[in-house]
């Protein structure tokens, strides 16, 4: 199944914010490069499974004691998720709490679903507990990185708690606190939005842009590397730019004369460089994930 970062709600749990490629081509960082030598290679021991194993039950005794016995902490098993991945999607809060004293990368990410421990306790595969809040406060508190997308992805399904530990860290930009209120309010989260306004949030105004200074960025932009076989298409319509990326079309909403929102997906933007008055490139961000185009000649 094909899946664009643009996708919320394409597939339960949601893995879509983490999804870095467009619904035409769908290859995911890391991913398309890893073949059976690959995946080979990083087969971990007999022990190494049994780490794997325990973190996934949470059974801190025998995590504690496979370190111990020489274990890496960071051993990678299949897609490279680790112990700590394995343990914040599962909601054990006090093997999550052993890894990390014991020097577990908190920021690693899988090469399947491009996700950190942080996004597996924020978008858990078997559901979430009230543990995973507390998984949350710890990753974070430790430096995990993402709290921005979290607060998103917590407001977008109205968990409240989930909502009060990350706002409780602070050093939220007033930006992601407007994301976060618009995802709320988009899926009609009361509660979520009610906390958010308390805690300062606005919805962020529109800046109006005239035709001459929107016909700056008409035009065909394309991919590279992984992304070498896809377009992205800008046009005006009704007033606003629009982004056509296969199947799909975006309506881009001006922040400033270079950064757009995308109409029903906060937290992501369109950026581009302007040079001479035109643009000459762009930028899809995406939780985490920068994909650059380059413009094309004008036909």
């Amino acid at each position: 199944m094909k899946l664009s970062i643009f996708d919320r709600g394409a597939r339960k749990p949601r893995r879509e914010n983490f999804l870095c490629v467009l619904g035409v081509l769908c290859v995911l960082p890391g991913f398309a490069g890893v073949g059976a030598t690959a995946l080979a290679a990083q087969t971990p021991g007999d022990k190494a499974d049994a780490l794997s194993e325990a973190a996934r039950k949470g059974d801190a005794a025998a995590v504690g004691k496979l370190l111990d016995e020489g274990v890496d902490v960071n051993t990678k098993f299949r897609y490279n998720r680790t112990a700590l991945s394995f343990a914040a999607d599962r909601g054990h809060v006090e093997v999550v709490k052993l890894l990390i004293e014991r020097g577990a990368d908190l920021n690693v990410k899988d090469t399947f679903y491009n996700a950190t421990p942080l996004t597996w306790a924020i978008s858990p595969a078997m559901g979430r507990t009230q543990k995973h809040e507390e998984v949350v406060r710890l990753l974070l508190q430790h430096g995990a990185q993402g709290k921005e997308d979290a607060l998103i992805a917590a407001a977008d399904r109205g968990e409240t708690e989930t909502i009060k530990v990350i706002l409780g860290l602070g050093g939220l930009s007033a930006s992601t606190l407007s994301d976060a209120l618009e995802a709320a309010t988009k899926e009609k989260q009361t509660a979520a939005v009610s906390m958010l306004e308390q805690a300062g949030a606005k919805a962020r105004p529109e800046l109006k842009l005239d035709a001459a200074q929107l016909a700056r960025y008409v035009g065909s932009y394309q991919g590279s590397g992984n992304m070498a076989q896809a377009t992205v298409t800008i046009a005006v319509a009704d007033g606003r730019l629009a982004a056509t990326l296969g199947t799909q079309r975006l309506t881009l909403l001006a922040r400033d004369e270079t950064t757009f929102g995308i109409s029903g997906q906060p937290g992501d933007t369109v950026t581009f460089k302007i040079d001479q008055g035109r643009a000459v490139s762009l930028t899809l961000n995406a939780f985490g994930n920068a994909v650059p185009f380059t413009r094309l000649p004008d036909k």
